[in-house]
């Protein structure tokens, strides 16, 4: 029999994987996991869930397309997709959803079955479509679909997210959390300093990096995307500039950019700080770089102040400083924009991205309208705002910054000629659709005025000598 101690290890030490190896799993295993299912508790016995295994490529393929535009590609590499199902017809009218209940504790013992089988697993329940899921597979009207579990064995060692302490989150006898946690509204001055490190603290997990750079998620920021190639290049540049410079990467986050600076220039760095609100954040990126690179020339941050910014560096003590659109999660970025001013050096430069408000963020100007400011660009940003160019400049200036260069990335032809491009595809101008894709593959300008109409404007900012 287990005991309580081995089932509290089991549930803490599983993971969400997302990269698995191509070895199938054995049917005998997916028995088991189906074994954990059926002998769930359900609502009233009645027992009303399917399960369908996916293992064929094509059908892979159908789901993936028809339930989630493709947007996860874990979803297609998996040897097994399981897809849920539960007949609601009997339950529609219960209040307390007992069919999404019993669904979800189904799924979630195959989760735990997969991690004492020694496999990997992760439930997606942020499908898109998920009629597109039941048409994949062929499931009848009446049964709907709660999602999906990715299986196989593992081809990473995902960190563990970071969770919250029981303290937080019970109470006897009366319920005493009575204050919401976090604002559903992405505008930042609703946010204060703790909401924002506890938000960024607890929805950070590992998403995976496939061989082609791309985040194994639905965020549209990928780990390659023309931003993040334009900050990294120009990091590499500006480290070049000085002999072991210090650096410091601001609200680090999942390290992304550490990692990219450490796996480029860490042969030619004194020391590299990343900074962040919170202890969790700095444990996540201890667990999740001591499988990626050597961190001898890396020291954790956390913010000294819980009320406020502060950097816990001297004056003058650091020669670079990176910051990819992180003042956009603060109302008033004054007082971040005055840390950096502080441990800069005489003569070192700053790299801040800032997203631009004179750009069609389309998705911005929808949640407007559709009034739902909850998930901001992705569900997992938190705050933000944009900025004009003349406001961000008013703050380096009114912190004595001196902006050395604007770079306008991804500027605003890139999309209409994108649209153009698309336009003749369609139309079979194909001639015309490759010389617009080759047209398009610029990603940055500096000299023509639509670089304040771009999607980000980077700074370089310098402190007087």
């Amino acid at each position: 029999m287990i005991d309580g101690d081995a089932y509290l290890e089991l549930v803490k030490r599983r993971r969400s994987t997302r990269l698995f190896q191509e070895r199938p799993v054995p049917r005998e295993t997916v028995n088991r996991l189906m074994e954990a299912a059926v002998n769930t508790l359900t609502s009233c016995n009645r027992q009303l869930w399917h399960f369908v295994i996916v293992t064929d490529n094509d059908v892979k393929k159908d789901v993936s397309r028809l339930g989630d535009d493709g947007a996860q590609s874990y979803l297609y590499d998996a040897p097994a997709i399981i897809a849920g199902f539960y007949d609601l017809s009997l339950e529609s009218r219960n209040p307390c959803h007992t069919p999404i209940i019993t669904i979800g504790m189904a799924m979630h013992a195959i989760l735990l079955a997969a991690e004492a089988e020694g496999l990997g697993a992760i439930y997606l329940g942020g499908i898109r479509n998920p009629k597109g899921v039941a048409e994949a597979v062929g499931a009848p009207a009446h049964m709907h679909n709660f999602g999906l579990i990715c299986v196989g064995y593992r081809a990473d060692e995902p960190p563990a997210p970071n969770h919250r302490d029981i303290s937080e989150i019970m109470s006897y006898n009366r319920f005493t959390a009575k204050e919401k946690r976090f604002h559903p509204d992405i505008r930042p001055h609703l946010w204060s300093l703790e909401q924002l490190a506890d938000f960024r603290d607890k929805l950070l997990w590992y998403k995976g990096i496939g061989i082609d750079g791309r985040t194994l998620h639905v965020n549209h920021d990928t780990r390659f995307s023309p931003k993040l190639r334009y900050l990294t290049r120009r990091l590499g540049m500006l480290v070049r500039r000085y002999k072991k410079p210090h650096v410091l990467d601001i609200l680090s986050h999942n390290g992304d950019i550490a990692l990219q600076i450490l796996n480029a220039c860490g042969g030619e760095i004194g020391k590299l700080y990343a900074y962040d609100l919170t202890p969790g954040i700095a444990e996540y990126m201890r667990e999740r770089f001591r499988f990626l690179c050597d961190t001898d020339e890396l020291e954790y941050l956390i913010n000294s102040d819980p009320e406020k910014i502060k950097i816990d560096l001297p004056d003058n003590s650091v020669d670079i400083i990176s910051c990819y659109e992180r003042m956009g999660q603060f109302q008033d970025p004054g007082d971040l924009v005055r840390e950096m001013y502080r441990v800069l050096k005489p003569g070192g430069r700053a790299l801040v991205l800032i997203s631009n408000r004179f750009y069609p963020h389309m998705y911005r100007y929808k949640r407007t309208r559709m009034k739902n400011y909850a998930l901001g660009r992705n569900w997992d940003f938190g705050p933000e705002r944009k900025f004009e160019p003349k406001e961000s400049a008013a703050v380096f200036r009114t912190t004595r910054f001196k902006i050395a260069s604007i770079t306008g990335l991804q500027p605003v032809e890139m999309k209409l000629i994108s649209l153009l491009r698309q336009g003749c595809a369609r139309l079979g101008w194909h001639g015309w659709s490759d010389w617009l894709e080759d047209l398009r593959d610029q990603s940055y300008c500096t000299r023509s005025f639509t670089k304040y109409t771009s999607s980000t404007m980077a700074y370089e900012l310098v402190k007087d000598e």
